[in-house]
């Protein structure tokens, strides 16, 4: 993956492209969690010693022909697989708690698109200076590269960031209470490049509002970097963006492996215990037995 100079290529990324970066991320953060991080209960053993027994009674003798016996152990609470109504009153609040998190998580795919979608729309916008590019990581996921002499023209805005505020659109509660917000950036920012602009905001936060003094910080501390590639701008850019990625992920990882697999197991264990299925949950679903055989042995 390489940038090209500041003309725009002249291969458009199509919205299926555009959305692979998301996808790809959303497939390798829900299929390790397919199984959740234990086996079914019913599969789980572990070696464990009653409190009757010495603890050398674990330790295997030199006459020992195998490991020490193993005894079925529930990771789950007992109530999980032992009564079906306790199981279905631990599905519906694992689902119902988890409704929050599916619910930020779907908002999550269409804000993040039309941010995706927003950054190559805007990638042939406004004014520029040309010249040398500043050399930002693809992984920031950029249309294109910047030019340093569109960054120079931000970063030398004589105007604090109270001034921008003061002076900027009040869009929404925290601007009113005197954080920095998105358009307001772009306002003090008038006649500058509006790729430049947005990821110079991008450097200094993962949304669209900035506490005022981590906004100032930010700007000064790039402005005074006086090396040749800008690598304080680079790598705080770099940062919010990994920052930014990581949270989504993080989040799809909540809803795989915890959330979903237990309310799986829940489900199995509330409702269809006796299923052939439910030892090798979700694929059972799909191949052998099958989800249309659960019927027969519905409780």
């Amino acid at each position: 993956f390489t940038f090209s100079s500041l003309s725009r290529p002249s291969f458009l990324p199509t919205n299926k492209q555009k959305m692979l970066p998301l996808l790809i991320l959303a497939f390798f953060s829900l299929i390790p969690g397919c199984h959740g991080f234990v086996a079914h209960p019913s599969k789980q053993l572990t070696a464990v010693r009653t409190p009757s027994a010495p603890a050398q009674d674990l330790r295997p003798s030199s006459s020992s022909s195998g490991p020490p016996p193993l005894t079925k152990v529930n990771v789950l609470p007992e109530a999980f697989t032992d009564n079906y109504e306790d199981a279905r009153n631990y599905f519906f609040i694992w689902f119902f708690g988890g409704q929050g998190g599916f619910a930020v998580a779907l908002g999550q795919f269409p804000a993040q698109y039309k941010k995706f979608r927003a950054l190559f729309d805007m990638s042939d916008d406004g004014p520029t200076r040309g010249g040398d590019t500043v050399g930002i990581s693809p992984l920031c996921l950029y249309p294109r590269d910047l030019s340093r002499g569109d960054l120079d023209m931000i970063l030398n805005n004589k105007l604090s960031v109270e001034q921008m505020v003061e002076k900027g659109p009040k869009i929404n509660y925290l601007s009113e209470r005197g954080y920095l917000c998105y358009p307001s950036f772009v306002a003090a920012n008038g006649g500058c490049n509006p790729l430049t602009i947005r990821a110079v905001f991008d450097a200094m936060s993962t949304g669209d509002n900035v506490s005022p003094d981590v906004a100032q910080a930010k700007l000064d501390d790039f402005a005074n970097d006086t090396s040749a590639d800008k690598s304080a701008f680079k790598n705080a850019l770099l940062k919010t963006k990994l920052v930014g990625l990581s949270s989504i992920a993080f989040l799809l990882f909540l809803l795989g492996p915890i959330v979903g697999a237990t309310c799986l197991d829940a489900l199995s264990a509330g409702w269809f215990p006796d299923w052939p299925g439910n030892d090798n949950l979700p694929w059972s679903l799909l191949v052998g037995p099958g989800f249309w055989s659960i019927p027969q042995y519905w409780i």
